[in-house]
């Protein structure tokens, strides 16, 4: 599969069924970003696909940025992403980059797209439903306004059939 097919292909699976709604922005012709309202007034969720020769890597984050590297903050932010990954069992994985950004990535194979499209849409709303449940306690530990340990409770309470 070519990017131009790939980037196709992403289109088809978007358009088909996704359930949730988004403002498409074209970057560049081998990346475009989607933005979804949450529930803040201050911040949004972006995610860019950048489509590279045989794969396309998706990463979605807060915006704009609310996290400063180095602070305590960042720490709390920190624990909260490795507990997170800790829990999820899915394709993509959180982290925090170099900027601060608190980050979703996923990476889709264009095989992976070909042979299992279906796959590839769940794999993608997957990374806003999670930003649908934490995005307001993530932020707040970017913000200094929560711990990890309040932000634990609230994820082993969403999340509380993972322990079952």
């Amino acid at each position: 599969m070519t990017k131009r097919a790939a980037r196709q292909k992403v289109d088809e699976i978007l358009k088909e069924q996704f359930k949730y709604i988004y403002k498409r922005h074209t970057i560049d012709i081998n990346t475009f970003q989607l933005i979804f309202q949450m529930d803040s007034r201050t911040h949004e969720l972006r995610m860019n696909f950048c489509f590279q020769e045989s794969w396309c890597d998706v990463v979605c984050f807060i915006s704009p940025t609310s996290l400063t590297p180095g602070t305590d903050e960042y720490w709390e932010a920190l624990q909260c992403v490795n507990y997170v990954n800790w829990i999820v069992k899915s394709w993509g994985r959180f982290y925090i980059d170099l900027y601060g950004d608190l980050a979703y990535s996923l990476r889709l194979d264009y095989s992976v797209l070909e042979s299992m499209p279906r796959e590839a849409r769940t794999e993608l709303e997957t990374a806003v439903d999670y930003y649908a449940d934490l995005f307001v306690p993530f932020l707040k530990v970017c913000q200094g306004k929560e711990s990890f340990v309040q932000a634990r409770e609230f994820i082993d309470e969403i999340y509380s059939f993972y322990f079952q």
